[in-house]
């Protein structure tokens, strides 16, 4: 069975499918969010839609293809499809904290926008470095400012020697 999405063709098997995907979750711990706080906090990876037994899991992995970047859907229903995306619903279950059991259990929706030109390029290393730098500066900063009487006073820069 396939759907025409975007110009380019996702195949749904009936055993296994992944694409990438932009993922909004449209609820927190089963209670519906405001479409401001949706669009607020995608998740960004390959999303796999598989059987297990009778029934259909959905996961969104991360870049190592390994780790889950949201919990897993179980239970999934397709509700909509059209050329914007695919509304996917489900029981989300999260990870067990013990060894027995499982963790808890919530209504979810996911609104999964599909990506036909798949992972996004890898960031240049140099301006990673340089971004991570610069975040461990303002870091710094803000423990030096942030607690100034254990230091004896509060912090003055040195001046500038003209």
């Amino acid at each position: 069975m396939s759907y025409t999405v975007r110009s380019y063709r996702l195949y749904i098997h009936p055993l296994f499918s992944h694409v990438f995907a932009i993922v909004y979750r449209c609820r927190r711990e089963g209670q519906p969010l405001h479409r401001d706080d949706i669009e607020a906090e995608p998740a960004h990876g390959e999303l796999q839609v598989y059987r297990k037994g009778m029934k259909r899991v959905a996961v969104l992995l991360g870049r190592d293809r390994e780790s889950y970047v949201l919990p897993l859907l179980d239970k999934v229903k397709l509700l909509a499809i059209n050329e914007r995306g695919v509304l996917l619903t489900g029981i989300e279950i999260y990870p067990t904290r013990g060894a027995k059991g499982t963790g808890p259990m919530f209504p979810q929706t996911w609104w999964c926008e599909l990506s036909p030109k798949g992972r996004p390029a890898a960031a240049d290393p140099a301006e990673s470095r340089r971004r991570e730098r610069e975040r461990q500066a303002r870091d710094i900063g803000s423990a030096l400012v942030r607690r100034p009487t254990r230091r004896g006073g509060p912090y003055e820069p040195p001046a500038e020697i003209t």
